[in-house]
């Protein structure tokens, strides 16, 4: 890495070091280069997930750079993904104006050959060449000045590349006090008319990366704009105590005008250039973020096919296990849309109905009957295809360690190599016969039975007709269920990585614990007015039983007494 202070001036630090910088550093300085995302723990805090997460890459991981390219990038900050521009580009020039944050640059990106790090405020710098990308990643308080800049450096076929935060976001209504510093205030957002007023002239792709630009897990572009059905992809990292549902608030913007959701979007990132360009054909692109670094990926889902491969040196080995899916599959002789290279997994995109679509269809119209009748059929069709086992011993409980109690497995199908994820959505009806993808995981010894079970437990719109313990009865898996669910608990906890887990669960974590303890109290309020009304019957009942008696007393008093007032009546009459 070469390092140029030609221009560097000490009131640039003054102006830009921030609250975080003194841990950042710390933390920086006591890892390995390339371990940063090491340093932090389970419970970071979001300002120093930003700032080493390597997550931060996603936002142009997936880009197709042109080869031999050249980048520039402006406010390079702690360099998270100055690492990036230097794997994908020829060469990299990274403008950061304080030397305390280029320090930090310095330390994460010093074997960085192709790398040259100026130090400075760019307006005042003098490049003598021009390039094929200029990144601006931020800088909303001085975006309209680097936008004039980079037009000025940029080649004449080259490519701006900005993200920014969305004015107007959802988040921007709902932001925390620690988010407002870091990302949120009126000093760093900037909303679309303004972006798109200041790149008038030139032609423009915009994508919107949720939950923002800065740690997407899910890239939408105009192509593929988000629906009520597809929002829900881990949208959201905030406080647990803000009492506000985003993925709700999107939800009513989609259904009042789906097209409202550009303005609306928390972050853009926009492709600008001189000249009318040939046009992607990405629909849109999903991350893993939430799992452990050997198993993310990224999914790019273009016209035609779907794109898989790995984001990291770890993951490639989780892109192998997913070629011996595939071959698993075509040795068993199901259907699958899957198919690999020696780089990624490739599936052909269809817009045929899945499983679960028919399934729904099902439901409302023929009845729960008929659903759960689907159901039996595809469980035997499962039962037929996968190779069974009567090596029970052995098995996916063992292997986690999973209490049976009182749990019998007699009448479990145990199948040897258990694709787990063989769930309603990831299988397409395609001429009346199953077609799966997407199927990345599989366990030894595992029972046909709990391939349904989840199936079920993540079939999230069957349940606004049919809860699930009714299919579960009828498909006379009740006694199972807490089982398969202690098992499915251990091997999400296998894959998921607990920083992320964190960040995207706790909101919704939070609100599931006062969903369920709202429940629990109208459950148990619910008991106390049975138990009132019961009390009343049983009054009522003593009451009734209280009037025969009196009535059976006095029918004896008369009887007993008669002898005697037909005595008092003759004393009388002497």
């Amino acid at each position: 890495m070469k390092l140029n202070l030609e221009y560097y001036k000490e009131e640039c630090d003054n102006k830009k070091i921030s609250e975080e910088y003194e841990e950042v550093l710390e933390k920086i300085e006591n890892c390995e280069t390339g371990n940063f995302s090491k340093a932090l723990g389970s419970k970071a805090k979001i300002k120093n997930i930003l700032a080493l997460s390597d997550i931060r890459e996603n936002i142009l991981n997936w880009y197709d750079f042109e080869k031999d390219a050249s980048i520039l990038e402006l406010n390079a900050n702690y360099g998270e993904i100055t690492g990036l521009f230097c794997k994908k580009a020829h060469k990299v020039v990274s403008i950061e104006e304080s030397r305390k944050y280029a320090s930090i640059i310095e330390k994460r990106h010093k074997d960085k050959e192709n790398l040259e790090l100026i130090v400075g405020n760019f307006e005042n710098i003098n490049l003598q060449e021009q390039f094929d990308y200029i990144v601006i990643m931020g800088m909303e308080a001085k975006i309209e000045k680097a936008i004039e800049y980079s037009k000025k450096y940029l080649k004449e076929n080259g490519k701006i590349l900005i993200a920014v935060n969305n004015k107007f976001g959802v988040r921007a209504w709902i932001t925390t006090k620690e988010e407002e510093k870091l990302t949120y205030n009126d000093n760093n957002t900037i909303t679309k008319f303004e972006l798109e007023k200041m790149l008038e002239g030139m032609n423009l792709e915009f994508y919107y990366p949720l939950p923002n630009y800065k740690m997407p897990n899910i890239i939408y572009t105009t192509k593929c704009m988000p629906t009520v059905s597809n929002i829900y992809r881990d949208i959201t990292y905030k406080d647990a105590n803000v009492n506000f549902k985003e993925v709700e608030a999107y939800k009513k913007i989609i259904e009042n005008n789906p097209s409202d959701f550009e303005y609306f979007a928390n972050s853009f990132l926009v492709e600008a250039s001189k000249h009318k360009q040939n046009s992607k054909d990405i629909k849109f692109i999903t991350f893993s973020n939430m799992r452990k670094d050997e198993y993310r990926i990224k999914t790019i889902i273009k016209e035609k096919e779907v794109y898989k491969s790995e984001v990291n040196e770890k993951s490639k080995k989780h892109i192998e296990n997913i070629k011996e899916n595939i071959e698993l599959l075509n040795k068993l002789q199901i259907n699958t849309l899957d198919s690999f290279d020696e780089e990624k997994i490739i599936s052909k995109y269809t817009n045929e109905k899945t499983l679960e679509d028919i399934l729904i269809e099902i439901l409302k119209n023929e009845g729960k009957e008929a659903f759960v009748s689907k159901i039996k059929e595809y469980t035997e069709f499962l039962k037929e295809k996968l190779e069974l086992t009567q090596n029970t011993e052995n098995n996916v409980f063992s292997k986690y360690k999973i209490d049976l109690e009182n749990t019998s497995l007699e009448k479990l199908t145990f199948i040897k190599h258990g694709l787990w994820d063989l769930i309603f959505p990831n299988c397409f009806i395609i001429n009346n016969e199953y077609y799966f993808y997407d199927q990345e995981w599989k366990e030894e010894n595992i029972p046909v039975e709990y391939i349904i079970y989840r199936a079920i437990v993540y079939f999230h719109e069957s349940k606004k007709y049919m809860p699930d313990e009714e299919i579960f009865e009828k498909l006379e898996l009740t006694n199972y269920i807490e089982t398969f669910k202690k098992l499915d608990d251990k091997i999400q906890e296998k894959i998921r990585k607990p920083l992320m887990w964190n960040i995207h669960t706790k909101e919704e974590l939070a609100g599931n614990k006062y969903k369920k303890l709202k429940q629990e109290i109208t459950s148990k309020d619910n008991e106390i007015v049975q138990l009132k009304n019961e009390i009343e019957n049983l009054k009522g009942e003593n009451n009734i039983k209280n009037n025969e008696l009196i009535t059976l007393q006095n029918s004896f008093s008369w009887k007993i007494t008669k002898p005697l007032r037909a005595i008092r009546r003759k004393i009388e009459r002497m």
